[in-house]
């Protein structure tokens, strides 16, 4: 059961916050670094920090022979050292006030040196008079070890100064790092842990160091004159053969570039696509529209006007924990002998999909023949093993097996007691029918969603013909990976093991994220969707009439007002006004929130963001609606905040009983809460480690809340599963 999206509520995390988990590339392929940058990262990391130390005066370096008198000496010291102190501060004094032209048309930019992969960045500020600072972090959740469960994090403050800048010719200039410092301990060391066990490692700047060149690339310089090393970071930020759309510090010494990261600056939709590029969806006549739109202009559509993705989650049965729908896949045989003749049976899954064949000396019989839709039924209340049923698609039961255990080439029929056995056949495409997946079913417009520990990942994918494009943003982060064009193609391929998916091909031949190929495994296509089964989730078709109404779905309720305030109507109606500081992007810590109830009844709930959070809202990120004790009247959650290195999310939480709102005790000790509408449970998730996790069960009891159940899960590397440990 989804939250409700009230008009565009949405919990958009800020960068620091998507950084606290592990950040998956979505073509499941690892940031390529050249030799130079990984060996440049590493010898960062495993070198002692070094500050600049001061140039030593006159004074201290004095040599000649010993002075007169005591008097004498201590007289001419202390003339040598005011004399230096005010020849220094007179040229620091004229040096400040030097302003540079170059320097001063940087100064709004926030420049960033990062991969576009993984969960590091160094982030620069320049200042008119030459003088910068930045910080640098590079998280790293599976660096464990005793007493840091919560992963490590190596970070740097740093500041520095450019020397005055050369102009090379009238796009170029040069300058170098004059000045760099940065701290090298904290409370006497370089190491520290934090209250949520992550262990912090201050290093020196990644991408800095004192006496590196710099050019400074103004932008229109031509993509002729930029070298393949300065290009090899910017294949997702610029059209090849294009000119430099925007300003850029190009690093020669260690051949690296910072560019400007928009989204650390809080400008997140602008792009590097110039402005004659770009299509007039200023005022598009639908979502459709917008989202057809979205790869050219570079922006994705806000998230609450997308169509609701299913989510392919199948719980594992708690003692058949090898049974499930991911173990499954691929082609089953199971043969004997009964009654004199030899049966054959032949089960196949794919993604959602599975099938069933039955033959009795070679010949069709009438039992067990068809296709659909599979379940897997958790019977461990009653000691029974998980029961696979394929049901077909016009509602019929095709078959039952009853499972006890699954492994790489078998699995084990608890019913007729033998085991089945992996096989694959030399034709692939003879192991299922993939008739369905064809690039005329695919013609269309295709949306999917998913999160992860480097947020929501938000994918349009486009096939016209034998050509398409596919953009991907991250957090609302543009797509280093999946953001191109080209032709498109439909081949067989081995997925892992014995199991072979059609893959849907796109050759970005174009784009942003030139080079490389898009890749898609795709079990079954229907006119409404189609499964990956790579990524384990559904992409689901936009048609030209959706979102038709457009103008109504944008403003569906939604008024914004100066002092920060905001009105939202969803099942009932908001007045969210601050009651504290509004920061420039809205967010403040104090609110106070008018609820109207569907009756008319009005209550007023003063709501603060906990002082721990590392996310402040927005008026319109502040509230949420679910029914969390399922009496169908929606209830009201107040983001309570987001912490820790693990990001869990926290709410207090009110119920509406129809004519009054009335808190619920506990909810707000519920991390990540979620209501199933299943179990008509509210479930939480508490990560202790980077390989195991809590699973908290709750029940809503009166006004509160009551824990049923507690369960954790650790991952078994053999099963490549959670397994429940108690």
């Amino acid at each position: 059961m989804k939250l409700h999206k009230l008009a565009i509520i949405t919990l958009a995390l800020t960068t620091a916050l998507s950084a606290c988990a592990n950040a998956n590339a979505p073509a499941g392929s690892a940031p390529q670094e050249s030799s130079s940058e990984a060996d440049s990262k590493a010898a960062d990391k495993a070198s002692e920090a070094e500050t600049d130390a001061p140039e030593e005066t006159a004074a201290e370096t004095e040599s000649a022979g010993e002075p007169e008198t005591e008097a004498a000496a201590e007289s001419a010291a202390v003339t040598a050292e005011s004399s230096t102190a005010q020849s220094e501060a007179e040229e620091e004094d004229v040096r400040d006030q030097e302003e540079y032209p170059v320097f001063a048309d940087m100064e709004d930019i926030v420049f960033g040196f990062m991969s576009g992969v993984g969960a590091w960045e160094t982030t620069l500020k320049v200042s008119p008079d030459g003088s910068f600072a930045g910080e640098f972090f590079d998280l790293n959740m599976g660096e464990t070890g005793e007493g840091f469960p919560g992963g490590t994090m190596y970070e740097c403050s740093f500041t520095g100064r450019f020397a005055p800048p050369v102009q090379k010719n009238d796009l170029t200039w040069t300058t170098e790092v004059a000045e760099l410092s940065y701290e090298t301990e904290k409370d006497g060391s370089d190491q520290y842990i934090d209250k949520e066990e992550m262990l912090h490692i201050m290093t020196s700047p990644y991408g800095l160091s004192k006496g590196d060149s710099i050019e400074i690339l103004l932008p229109g310089t031509p993509y002729g004159e930029l070298t393949e090393d300065f290009l090899s970071w910017m294949t997702w930020r610029m059209k090849e053969g294009s000119d430099l759309p925007e300003t850029a510090l190009y690093n020669t010494s260690q051949k690296l570039v910072f560019y400007p990261d928009h989204y650390a600056s809080g400008d997140i939709n602008e792009t590097a696509v110039p402005e004659e590029n770009q299509t007039d969806s200023s005022k598009p006549s639908s979502v459709y529209e917008l989202a057809l739109n979205a790869y050219a202009d570079q922006k994705m559509p806000d998230y609450y006007l997308m169509p609701y993705v299913p989510v392919d989650y199948f719980v594992p049965s708690k003692p058949y924990q090898s049974v499930t729908a991911a173990n499954l896949q691929g082609r089953w045989v199971n043969r004997y002998t009964e009654g004199g003749g030899e049966i054959e049976e032949i089960l196949t899954v794919n993604g959602d999909r599975a099938r069933i064949e039955c033959y009795r000396d070679g010949v069709p019989t009438y039992a067990w023949n068809g296709e659909g839709t599979f379940s897997i039924e958790d019977r461990s209340d009653r000691n029974l093993c998980p029961a696979f049923r394929i049901i077909s698609d016009n509602g019929e039961n095709v078959c039952t097996i009853y499972i006890r255990w699954v492994k790489e080439n078998a699995f084990y029929d608890g019913g007729f007691l033998n085991e089945w056995k992996r096989e694959t056949l030399e034709d692939p495409y003879q192991q299922y029918l993939y008739d369905t997946v064809t690039l005329e079913n695919l013609q269309g417009l295709w949306y999917s969603e998913y999160e992860d520990g480097a947020g929501l990942y938000m994918v349009l994918l486009n096939i016209d013909g034998d050509k398409g494009w596919i953009f991907e943003t991250v957090a609302d982060r543009i797509s280093s990976v999946w953001n191109g064009e080209g032709p498109v193609s439909i081949v067989m391929t081995n997925l892992m093991g014995d199991i072979w998916y059609p893959e849907l091909l796109l050759s970005r031949e174009d784009g942003p994220a030139t080079g490389g190929i898009a890749g898609i495994y795709i079990s079954s296509v229907d006119k409404e969707r189609f499964y990956d089964a790579g990524l384990k989730r559904w992409f689901v078709k936009i048609t030209e009439d959706y979102g038709s109404d457009f103008e109504n779905m944008y403003d569906s309720g939604v008024e914004y007002f100066e002092d920060g305030s905001v009105s939202i109507e969803g099942g009932n109606l908001y007045m969210i006004t601050p009651k504290g500081t509004v920061a420039e992007d809205g967010s403040c810590a104090d609110w106070s929130v008018k609820v109207t109830l569907q009756d008319g009844t009005e209550q007023i709930l003063p709501h603060q963001i906990s002082p721990d959070s590392i996310y402040i809202p927005a008026g319109d990120g502040l509230v949420y609606e679910a029914d969390v004790n399922f009496d169908d009247l929606p209830d009201v959650l107040l983001l309570k905040g987001v912490t820790g290195a693990k990001a869990e999310v926290f709410f207090d939480c009110y119920l509406n009983q129809g004519d009054m709102l009335v808190p619920c005790r506990g909810f707000s000790e519920i991390p990540d809460a979620f209501p199933d509408d299943v179990s008509h449970q509210i479930i939480g998730t508490a990560r202790d480690s980077a390989n195991s996790y809590f699973e908290l069960h709750y029940i809503i009891d009166g006004n509160a809340v009551r824990k049923i159940d507690e369960i954790r899960y650790e991952y078994d590397e053999a099963l490549q599963d959670y397994v429940p440990k108690n």
